[in-house]
């Protein structure tokens, strides 16, 4: 008969408290929308910022492009070197000429102050999401963890635990969650199976007892035939009986708690 294995011992303690009492001012806790919300409207206020300070600069340098006057007045007429000044025509002709010069080097001006602007926001708008999803990495990373452990658990490693250290947050909160629930459950697998072990040790004694005495008095050449049929019927029920108290010690002697 194969030694019994002792019953499995219950696991230790965890040292960690997933119990943690409340903190005096539960608002004041840096949450994940406290966190995201802070760095998401800082990261607003100084793209807007440098953005207000980028459109001030450029449109200064429009105002004193714009401001410039694009002709001169030379001897004998005025000459541009950016419209098409007629030399010689009435007082009124060349005053209209001179409004739409004024008035092209404006439209200049202008178009020039929108593309440096749009290519301006183009330019935050990139850092800011390069900056939102390295900063939302970093938030969310503690998930990673917790995915892991989950998946080593699914894979029958009740022992493993997340412990997660970091602000007291959701995650957090999360973690210590899952970490007490995987406590319970393995307490819960770990006193299964002890009580398998100990059911399928008591029933063995007795099964080898039933046994040995139906071979005995089915050795017996004397018996009736009746008798002998009715040994061999309980012999073969005990026999499915000491093979399912096999399988439970097996159970119980297994590592695979899922």
């Amino acid at each position: 008969m194969a030694a019994t294995p002792a019953p499995p011992q219950a696991p230790p303690k965890p040292t960690w408290d997933p119990r943690r009492p409340e903190p005096p001012f539960p608002w004041l806790r840096p949450t994940i929308r406290i966190r995201l919300t802070l760095l998401y409207g800082g990261m607003f206020l100084i793209a807007g910022i440098l953005l207000l300070s980028i459109i001030y600069l450029l449109a200064a340098n429009a105002l004193n492009v714009g401001s410039k006057l694009p002709f001169e007045i030379v001897s004998g007429g005025v000459s541009s070197n950016t419209c098409n000044l007629p030399s010689s025509a009435p007082a009124g002709e060349l005053n209209r000429a001179l409004n739409d010069c004024v008035n092209l080097q404006r439209e200049h001006a202008l178009n020039d102050l929108l593309s440096r602007s749009l290519l301006a926001l183009l330019g935050l708008a990139v850092i800011a999401f390069a900056f939102g999803y390295a900063m939302a990495g970093r938030v969310l990373a503690p998930l990673g963890r917790i995915t892991r452990t989950a998946r080593a658990v699914a894979g029958s490693d009740l022992s493993r635990r997340i412990e997660l250290d970091g602000p007291d947050d959701e995650l957090k909160e999360l973690a210590d969650t899952f970490d007490d629930m995987l406590e319970r459950l393995q307490r819960a697998f770990t006193a299964q199976q002890r009580f398998v072990g100990n059911a399928s040790h008591e029933l063995r004694t007795p099964l080898a007892i039933n046994r040995t005495l139906l071979e005995v008095h089915l050795s017996d050449p004397g018996a009736p035939v009746e008798l002998q049929q009715l040994g061999k019927t309980l012999l073969a029920t005990n026999e499915r009986s000491e093979q399912l108290v096999e399988g439970l010690l097996l159970l119980a002697r297994s590592d695979n708690q899922i």
